[in-house]
């Protein structure tokens, strides 16, 4: 099962970065009951989300809302299978729309899945945090 954990982690970067949160949700990736854990990222403001509707609001009204881009992506990096768990190592691209500038943002996620979906995402900027917590220390 892991293998297939780790294209289904794979498969839902594809669809955020194709159709953003909706398109992942449509394609039943994400269980209703997700809980996506931003507080780990030590970003100021950013907390616990929980179910579809506060995710799908989080990334449309407050990510994308503080950070608008004319050009995003999220690149993988590196996809580390961990059982019912896929540390997804990976970059945030984009170009601001005012000010045409590039920015980059490193992220880690550990991906936790049940049952062919992901129900729980935790996110942090520090690689070597997500991975000690993944129980991947270097």
């Amino acid at each position: 099962m892991s293998q297939e954990n780790v294209e289904l982690i794979r498969r839902g970067y594809e669809l955020f970065n194709a159709g953003g949160p909706q398109a992942v949700i449509s394609a039943g990736i994400w269980a209703p009951e997700i809980v996506f854990d931003f507080s780990l990222s030590d970003i100021a403001g950013l907390g616990v989300y929980r179910g579809h509707d506060q995710i799908r609001a989080f990334f449309e009204e407050d990510w994308f809302g503080s950070f608008p881009f004319e050009e995003w992506e999220v690149a993988v990096d590196e996809l580390i299978d961990h059982g019912d768990q896929v540390i997804a190592l990976s970059r945030q691209r984009g170009r601001g729309v005012s000010s045409g500038a590039a920015a980059e943002l490193e992220l880690a996620q550990i991906c936790t899945l049940r049952g062919g979906e992901v129900v729980r995402v935790e996110t942090y900027i520090d690689r070597k945090k997500a991975l000690e917590a993944g129980g991947q220390a270097e």
